[in-house]
């Protein structure tokens, strides 16, 4: 049953991180703009977050294998979509189906382990499985999107999903038990809030062009998103059964493991994007090459995995998830402290390994704090709650970051005097098509572009692993102090 819940979280994953090795490639192609190139790597999980909790709470009701099956077809056929786009809108509209297909199949893989492991034991070993295989996906993609690319090109990416999902169709049909639905009224209306609020949610934090009407929609999409969820929020106080327990944010820790989903998730798939740029674009590694130094993450986060159960029975949710944030902020240190330590391949290494191994701490402990803090027949909205936090911290990750190095590059990019001016602009849109203007420029031209947009690709690096770096610190901090206060509070209700 893990083998086959495994297989569809496991693409989910990797298809949030794929095209992080394989951009540079599809640029040459499709030669996508700065912001659609932002968007092309977004809209997978900002489409995706705002229907994870109508879909959790639709496999409660309906069936979670029903959802299941449902939910890998549609990711197949859109894997395929992907693959033969013609063009950049093609491609941003199959891969929007494709985070419809993952919405649907990472709450319901994760209300279904609550359902098929109810003691907590077994049950956190389960969880370390299923977050080790979505935390190293999102990590493998990178691997996997290296080797394809340079074999056959970045389509076929899209192109390894449709027989995985064939079989993980099968072999669910065959092995996972038909879940009973629950008979209670499933709230639409609550549904198309939390949908609508997520989504405004989700637009205001995704990339966006500077100026025109899409700057002032941002920040309105926000707003209205937020007056939304108050909405959401407010029915559920009143409307009963409430699509979502809000007791739920009463248990002790909850609110904290939303965040560490968040958080982890914002610096693994953003970090991960701006890495494997660097990786191939200022050290000149080949696709493979640069996926094998990924793969210290990718071991890594296996490694934590596999530990972290064993981890939390000894120390417990509060103390892992607090040590986890801790050991990814000594990591990002290296990376933060400039172009040295980057171009070390023993400090790049060490910081890559330390990274995944706190990250898979914090993700397990995260997720275990959350499917232990509801009953079985309502795992859906605690998944879909943890889940929207995945989503949401892989879109803020790569918008966020994206836009962060991308600000950091335009005001460090020195451009050589004399060069045409259609060069000028497409070398300003990025490291990647700073090279393709290098090309068709005289040789002691290109090499000077090429090292004035390799150190301003560094130093983009070099600045959001400070500020994620930052925010692990103090995420730490919080972990601790809310455990201390947490502890003192039992003490004087014990006295």
């Amino acid at each position: 049953m893990l083998v086959v819940l495994g297989a569809g979280l496991f693409l989910v994953a990797v298809d949030a991180t794929v095209l992080h090795v394989a951009l540079p490639d599809l640029v040459r192609q499709l030669r996508p703009g700065a912001a659609a190139q932002v968007w092309i790597v977004a809209v997978y999980p900002l489409t995706a977050a705002p229907l994870l909790l109508p879909f959790g709470t639709l496999g409660d009701r309906y069936g979670r294998r029903r959802v299941l099956v449902a939910g890998y077809a549609l990711f197949g056929l859109a894997s395929l979509a992907c693959a033969f786009a013609p063009g950049v809108p093609a491609l941003l509209a199959a891969r929007a189906a494709l985070g419809c297909g993952g919405a649907m199949i990472m709450p319901v893989t994760m209300s279904l382990l609550r359902e098929l492991f109810p003691e907590q034991r077994r049950r956190r070993t389960a969880i370390a499985v299923c977050s080790g295989i979505a935390g190293t996906g999102s990590v493998f993609g990178p691997v996997l999107g290296g080797v394809l690319v340079e074999t056959w090109g970045w389509r076929s990416t899209f192109l390894v999903n449709p027989p995985v999902i064939l079989a993980a169709v099968v072999l669910a049909l065959r092995w996972l038990p038909r879940t009973p639905p629950v008979r209670r009224h499933w709230d639409g209306v609550s549904a198309l809030l939390a949908a609508g609020g997520v989504l405004g949610i989700a637009f205001a934090l995704g990339p966006t062009r500077s100026g025109g009407a899409l700057a002032v929609l941002g920040p309105a999409a926000g707003l209205a998103g937020c007056v939304l969820i108050g909405l959401f929020l407010r029915r559920q106080r009143r409307a009963g059964p409430a699509l979502l327990d809000l007791a739920l944010f009463r248990q002790p820790g909850v609110p904290g493991a939303v965040g560490g989903v968040l958080l982890v998730m914002s610096a693994l798939v953003g970090l991960g994007l701006l890495f494997a740029q660097y990786l191939q674009l200022v050290l000149g590694l080949s696709p493979i090459a640069a996926a094998a130094r990924l793969l210290l993450v990718l071991g890594a986060s296996a490694v934590g995995s596999v530990l972290a159960p064993a981890l939390l029975e000894r120390f417990g949710n509060p103390r892992v998830r607090a040590a986890g944030f801790a050991l990814a902020a000594i990591a990002l240190l290296a990376p933060a402290c400039g172009p040295v330590a980057l171009a070390s391949p023993g400090l790049l290494g060490v910081a890559l390994a330390g990274l995944g191994f706190g990250m898979a701490l914090a993700l397990t402990s995260s997720t275990d704090t959350l499917l232990s803090a509801t009953s079985a027949d309502q795992a859906g909205g605690a998944a879909a709650v943890e889940k929207t936090g995945y989503e949401l911290g892989a879109g803020f990750g790569t918008t966020v970051f994206g836009s962060l190095s991308a600000a950091v590059y335009t005001a460090q990019l020195s451009i050589p005097d004399g060069l045409p001016e259609a060069a000028r602009r497409l070398a300003a849109a990025g490291p990647a098509q700073a090279e393709a203007a290098a090309a068709g420029v005289p040789g002691p031209a290109a090499a000077a572009l090429l090292a004035a947009a390799r150190a301003a690709c560094t130093a983009g690096l070099q600045v959001s692993a400070a500020v994620a770096c930052g925010l692990f610190t103090l995420a730490a901090l919080a972990s601790f102090a809310f455990r201390k206060l947490r502890n003192e509070s039992r003490a004087a209700a014990g006295g």
